[in-house]
């Protein structure tokens, strides 16, 4: 989901964004501080950060800690960095603790529905089961770091996990810089500080059904936020949604919802939520959600409704568009 922030560039103190293009996605980077060198020096060093992380886990970098892993899959343990074991085993936790409804080893599916590509074709069922049977996060082998996928043709997905985690260190630096920022990777945000003495940062949820209007607006503060909706990557079919989050005990896109947002402290930990959430279903997620502390969510069902964690609503300024 679309988030959008009540912030401007200008002098005397008002929040600065910058933007670049990393993982992906757009980047936007707002901080406020009085000087211009500070400013430049923290956003830089964000946005290398990110840049940095992306090298070692981007599945579209055939150079990648994460490409040699899965091209090794079947064969042999591939030696990994601190960051990329880390994400890994965060990857297996939220597996485990998702009952699998969440799983890093999906880049399989991934591959074969091939949303990011034109073609719009369903496969077959027999592939689609053939390929769901990849998918086992129980499979992945990690020792005196290294790393080894079991099976030949696994392969593991870290993307959202990826991003999640190249954020909440962007923001851990900007943290140490500047009073007060947000960093927003496509959805994936995290908010410190205040936009000024007198006011928060607000941010608001678009509608992912109709992207120009907006669903919800809350202030935040010190929290990490992240969405799941069908309407990223998707394609259209005999009046059918098909997109890119999948059921990993289907093989295909999972139903029931069109969005799960997350708030919690850490973005790398809603990514993985939101996306367990969204796959679940609503009565499941919801109940989940209310297991934990420090997690709060909001889902959009397929006609439309929402459902809301208990305290959800209380988020400051909160308001249903």
């Amino acid at each position: 989901m679309g988030i959008v922030l009540n912030a401007c560039n200008g002098a005397d103190n008002q929040p600065t964004r910058r933007t670049q293009f990393i993982m992906g996605t757009l980047v936007e980077i707002t901080v406020s501080h009085s000087d211009p060198e500070i400013i430049q020096t923290a956003t830089t060093q964000a946005f290398d950060e990110m840049k940095r992380i992306e090298q070692l886990m981007s599945t579209y970098l055939p150079s990648s800690e994460i490409s040699r892993i899965n091209r090794a899959a079947g064969k042999e343990a591939i030696p990994v960095s601190r960051e990329v074991e880390e994400v890994i085993r965060e990857g297996i936790y939220w597996s485990k603790q998702s009952a699998g409804a969440f799983d890093i080893t999906v880049e399989p599916l991934v591959q074969l529905w091939d949303f990011d590509g034109e073609k719009e074709i369903i496969p077959n069922e027999n592939t689609i089961r053939k390929t769901a049977s990849l998918v086992n996060f129980r499979d992945i082998e990690i020792r005196d770091h290294t790393v080894k996928l079991k099976k030949r043709g696994m392969a593991i997905n870290v993307g959202g996990l990826a991003k999640g985690y190249a954020v909440d260190r962007a923001t851990s630096i900007l943290r140490g810089m500047v009073p007060s920022g947000i960093v927003n990777a496509g959805g994936d945000l995290f908010a410190f500080g205040q936009k000024s003495k007198q006011a928060s940062w607000n941010i608001g949820l678009q509608h992912p059904r109709k992207p120009q209007d907006l669903l919800a607006a809350f202030a935040v503060k010190n929290q990490a936020i992240a969405t799941s909706g069908d309407y990223q990557r998707y394609f259209i079919k005999d009046g059918i949604r098909y997109h890119h989050i999948f059921d990993p005990q289907t093989g295909k896109p999972a139903r029931l919802m069109i969005s799960a947002t997350i708030i919690t402290t850490e973005v790398m930990d809603a990514d993985a939520l939101a996306t367990a959430v969204f796959v679940m279903g609503p009565d499941k997620g919801i109940e989940w959600v209310d297991s934990m502390d420090n997690v709060e969510a909001m889902l959009v069902l397929e006609d439309e409704t929402i459902r809301y964690s208990k305290n959800f609503r209380k988020q400051p300024q909160f308001t249903l568009k």
